[in-house]
């Protein structure tokens, strides 16, 4: 076995075998490969034939390479209308589905929303795809968009995500009439950025979803009948036991007030004028019901204690005077003490 050669060796042996080169005359290929390295010549710029010969080459392979990509531009296009085509229909069947089932409207469009935004997305990559696009990088580019928006948005994505944990916990639903950073209405509608509430009043306000969920929230209507307290009170000089019973029999027969649970009258307080019962009593939960109930309760109250011959007093005073009469003194005040100590002598009579 012949010993290996060494790179110089190798070297000479090449330049036997391929021959000197002309003067002048590059290499086959050799230019390819000097077009290609070399750095561009600026003085080649100040050359209007060079640069139109530059931009001639560009604007071909550029229409070159369009031309070679419509086919698979108008079949990325059809692919993509098929598909929204195809996921309209789809989307139709799920709403069918979720309304039959009767789930509740905001969970609905929230499951159709997140559904359609990710169906659309994969039509739209399935397109780039087969459009020559990779995929691989326009999702990285997407990503760091996405994390970009989520630092510029921060809180629309707070309220996004607090909007899809109240859809999935349910503290309340649609219709139903709650309060909730010092307001008190009725819920229209839970997106995923606001709750839109109606208040009693007629205005309509958009609470946003982080401030509703981080906040308290009564449900005034989520577990039913609801229950309301009003004073009346009762002249001291009334039998109060008697009045215990007119009260009740008063606030039961009430339109809108509940037989179960049953009514019920406490006394609460002893005023300064009266004797205070608070009656308890149960209606139907929305507003409306509980002012009407409670017009209805005020004033049966009222007309039950009259007819009863009681007295529900306004602030009184009253003035007690002492069984003994009264005895008025007065005194003569004696005149001063003449001063005679530097006077001069006195005549001092003596009785007889």
């Amino acid at each position: 076995m012949s010993a290996p050669l060494s790179a110089a060796a190798v070297g000479a042996e090449l330049a036997q075998e391929v021959g000197p080169a002309e003067p002048g005359t590059p290499a086959e290929g050799g230019d390819q490969l000097l077009r290609d390295v070399d750095p561009l010549d600026l003085s080649d710029l100040t050359d209007p034939s060079t640069v139109l010969e530059v931009l001639g080459d560009a604007v071909e392979d550029l229409v070159t390479g369009f031309v070679a990509r419509v086919p698979l531009l108008v079949l990325a296009v059809i692919v993509l209308i098929v598909s929204l085509v195809v996921l309209r229909i789809v989307m139709r069947l799920i709403d069918r589905g979720l309304d039959r089932e009767r789930v509740d409207f905001a969970v609905q469009r929230l499951v159709s929303n997140l559904l359609r935004v990710g169906l659309v997305t994969g039509a739209v990559l399935l397109a780039l795809s087969i459009a020559g696009v990779q995929v691989g990088a326009a999702l990285a580019a997407i990503g760091l968009v996405g994390l970009a928006l989520a630092f510029a948005l921060q809180n629309i994505l707070e309220n996004f995500v607090a909007g899809m944990l109240i859809l999935i916990r349910k503290p309340f639903g649609r219709g139903d009439q709650i309060e909730t950073n010092g307001y008190a209405g009725t819920v229209e509608d839970v997106d995923l950025r606001v709750t839109r509430l109606r208040v009693f009043d007629g205005e309509l306000v958009l609470v946003p979803n982080a401030d509703v969920f981080t906040h308290p929230i009564v449900n005034l209507t989520k577990l039913g009948p609801r229950r309301t307290r009003v004073v009346v009170g009762i002249d001291y000089r009334d039998d109060h036991d008697a009045a215990l019973e007119v009260l009740r029999e008063a606030v039961a027969v009430a339109p809108g007030v509940l037989s179960y649970p049953a009514p019920e009258a406490l006394v609460v307080e002893l005023g300064d004028s009266s004797v205070d019962f608070e009656v308890a009593y149960w209606t139907a939960p929305d507003m409306r019901s509980v002012r009407a109930a409670r017009d209805e309760v005020l004033r049966g109250c009222k007309r039950a204690v009259e007819a009863a011959g009681m007295t529900i007093p306004w602030p009184i005073r009253t003035l007690a005077a002492d069984a003994h009469p009264l005895h008025v003194r007065t005194s003569v005040a004696a005149p001063p003490a003449r001063d005679t100590s530097m006077s001069g002598p006195r005549q001092v009579e003596e009785p007889s």
